[in-house]
């Protein structure tokens, strides 16, 4: 799963359950790959990237 910081437009992955990353800026982060994702900061600053490309807001009753 990818995320996106609106603040810095950095685009992190966490490709396994104990690859943390942090976006350049540090407003947010992820872990845990596809089995677990966790993510960090807030939410208003956070989109998911799709493998498509597309984005969505991430909002607490819609995290993955």
């Amino acid at each position: 799963m990818k995320i996106k910081c609106l603040k810095c437009n950095d685009i992190i992955e966490s490709l396994s359950v104990h690859d943390y990353k942090k976006c350049k800026c540090g407003a947010c982060s992820i872990d845990g790959g596809n089995e677990h994702t966790r993510i960090g900061g807030d939410f208003k600053y956070i989109h998911w990237v799709y493998d498509d490309g597309h984005e969505e807001p991430v909002q607490k009753n819609n995290a993955k």
